[in-house]
């Protein structure tokens, strides 16, 4: 009996690693611009919205994102929307990167308004980051909530330049 007891238990242990249920990680993401309770509220929302995505846990001092991943297509998940949020920094899955297409921008013309989407700005704390960002142009902010659109005026600005700044201040969003 006691054979046949470890042989079951065996037999759903493996069923139970196999269909993913043990495989759940942790995820950390450096670097995402948190300066507020606000913008933890934001992080927790977004995440709130992941399928596989729990104990999620943001840090102002750190700038850092902790939460837990069901399994690899939630931790990447979890990662894309804080992108989509608006956020940027780097992910790591249990201590390995993550590694998303990230669509570039491309270099080159020089214009003198940049306009960016969806960038995370839900409080004066994150204007004020933006704006030290760019602080030999004038920046104006549309639109109400967690996200809004940065636009940015300025003689010769490139549109890869802006969003590598915005995502070294931890920001993202979309350049139109």
């Amino acid at each position: 009996m006691r054979e046949l007891t470890t042989v079951l238990f065996g037999g759903f242990a493996a069923l139970f690693v196999s269909t993913g249920f043990a495989t759940a990680s942790g995820v950390e993401v450096k670097g995402p611009h948190i300066c507020c309770q606000q913008c933890i509220k934001v992080v927790s929302a977004i995440l709130g919205k992941v399928d596989g995505v729990s104990d999620v846990s943001s840090d102002i001092k750190t700038k850092s994102v902790k939460f837990t991943a069901k399994n690899s297509t939630a931790a990447q998940a979890g990662f894309k929307a804080l992108l989509d949020g608006g956020f940027f920094g780097a992910a790591t899955e249990d201590g390995k990167e993550i590694k998303l297409d990230i669509p570039a921008t491309k270099k080159g013309e020089k214009v003198d308004v940049i306009t960016v989407k969806d960038v995370h700005v839900c409080c004066g704390q994150c204007q004020k980051a933006v704006n030290k960002t760019f602080e030999s142009s004038k920046v104006t902010y549309q639109g109400t909530g967690a996200q809004r659109t940065v636009r940015i005026e300025g003689a010769g600005l490139e549109r890869s330049a802006v969003l590598e700044a915005l995502r070294k201040a931890g920001f993202n969003g979309k350049i139109d």
